[in-house]
């Protein structure tokens, strides 16, 4: 069996992320199982990863590197999110493995990619946000932020947001399916029973059943 570090990382807390971790480690352990690695330490944090400077990332490469053995993440936006990081991996690329990739040595063009995308995507999102407040402030100097007739529009207003939260708790729930199934999870019984036991619940709170899980996975379809 081959020897290796895995490194799981959050970007926000357990209360709010709580389930991540979780997952985390069970793609990476079922990718060390299945690909003959033996897992001998474990480097946990929540931290952004846009912070290149993250203490247990930085133990995690330089336990790697030390006992030279591989180091496994689920995904590349695990490792890092940030082009920057890339001075500090090149030359230890031989070592790094991605779950989501293979078993094979993450290339160059694509790492370089993986790793602009989060970048990339926070400037576009800032831009557009400036851009809107300067468009509606040089239309209207005086324009009221807020919304003046709220209990008039309280109601649609209310079910649009019910929506957009079932909508983004049953995208959350598939794509950790997605990940389980890419695990070895393969029946929609097996997918519910891991679910309850990294404690993924409903959004009423209830452990998952077939019908439960059935409902969430073509919600929208």
């Amino acid at each position: 069996m081959k020897q290796a570090i895995a490194y799981i990382r959050a970007s926000t807390n357990e209360e709010t992320q709580k389930n991540s971790m979780a997952v985390q480690s069970e793609i990476i352990q079922r990718f060390a199982q299945s690909n003959g690695y033996t897992i001998t330490a474990t480097f946990i944090e929540y931290k952004t990863g846009g912070d290149d400077e993250r203490q247990e990332f930085n133990k995690a490469l330089q336990s790697s590197i030390s006992n030279d053995c591989t180091l496994i993440c689920w995904k590349v936006d695990r490792l890092a999110r940030t082009m920057s990081i890339f001075s500090r991996i090149e030359a230890h690329l031989p070592r790094l493995r991605f779950a989501e990739l293979g078993d094979i040595e993450p290339n160059i063009m694509v790492l370089g990619v993986l790793l602009g995308v989060g970048p990339l995507m926070r400037i576009k999102k800032s831009i557009r946000v400036k851009a809107t407040y300067t468009t509606l402030k040089a239309q209207d100097p005086n324009k009221s932020w807020g919304n003046p007739r709220m209990v008039e529009t309280a109601t649609p207003v209310g079910l649009k947001v019910r929506k957009s939260n079932a909508r983004e708790f049953n995208t959350h729930v598939q794509g950790i399916v997605s990940d389980l199934k890419r695990a070895g999870y393969c029946t929609l019984a097996d997918i519910a029973v891991r679910l309850n036991q990294l404690g993924v619940k409903t959004r009423r709170g209830c452990d998952f059943n077939i019908h439960s899980l059935h409902r969430v996975l073509n919600y929208g379809v």
